[in-house]
């Protein structure tokens, strides 16, 4: 992905939440906007968003899988909600507020051999991908309603707890594919 694709996607991103209306939701973008706009999603790439841009690519992506499938079921569950849910589930992939989860692959071994573009920040606390986007945005305060939780809750089980939860796995699996 070339920076100006990195450019594009974080305004798309920034757009949508902003649509949100949420001070919270603006204070974490500015907070973390120049490292999450540039984080990548997983480290190996055999994985998705394994590349700079990473996060807000596949969470975007994501987002919009959501919505195609809320429409497609008659738009049960609220739009915000899905945005809301579509482009923050994976935030916890950044890190902590003040380093970064994934790291510069240094080693050409790991990268031709395995695959592995980045390498896993072991000095970071050892948490889940969902504790650490709970954390962060508890952090922020960003509010979430009992049914955005439970939607994020259904990622670590794999087991949708409502139908939001049921858009994010089903999206997620898509994205996966």
């Amino acid at each position: 992905m070339n920076m100006e694709e990195i450019k594009k996607n974080w305004a798309t991103y920034k757009a949508i939440l902003a649509r949100l209306e949420d001070d919270n939701i603006n204070t974490l973008l500015e907070d973390l906007g120049q490292r999450l706009c540039l984080a990548p999603a997983n480290s190996n790439n055999k994985q998705y968003g394994c590349y700079p841009g990473g996060i807000v690519a596949t969470s975007i992506k994501l987002a919009k899988a959501m919505q195609a499938l809320n429409t497609f079921h008659g738009d049960s569950v609220d739009i915000k909600s899905v945005y809301k849910i579509g482009l923050l589930h994976d935030i916890g992939r950044l890190g902590t507020i003040e380093a970064d989860w994934l790291l510069p692959q240094d080693s050409d071994w790991h990268r031709e051999k395995l695959g592995n573009e980045f390498k896993v920040n072991f000095d970071l606390p050892k948490l889940s991908h969902l504790q650490r986007s709970l954390f962060l945005l508890n952090h922020f305060q960003v509010q979430l309603t009992e049914e955005e939780f439970f939607a994020l809750v259904s990622l670590d089980e794999r087991e949708s707890k409502n139908t939001l939860g049921a858009l994010l796995l089903h999206a997620r699996d898509m994205l996966e594919d």
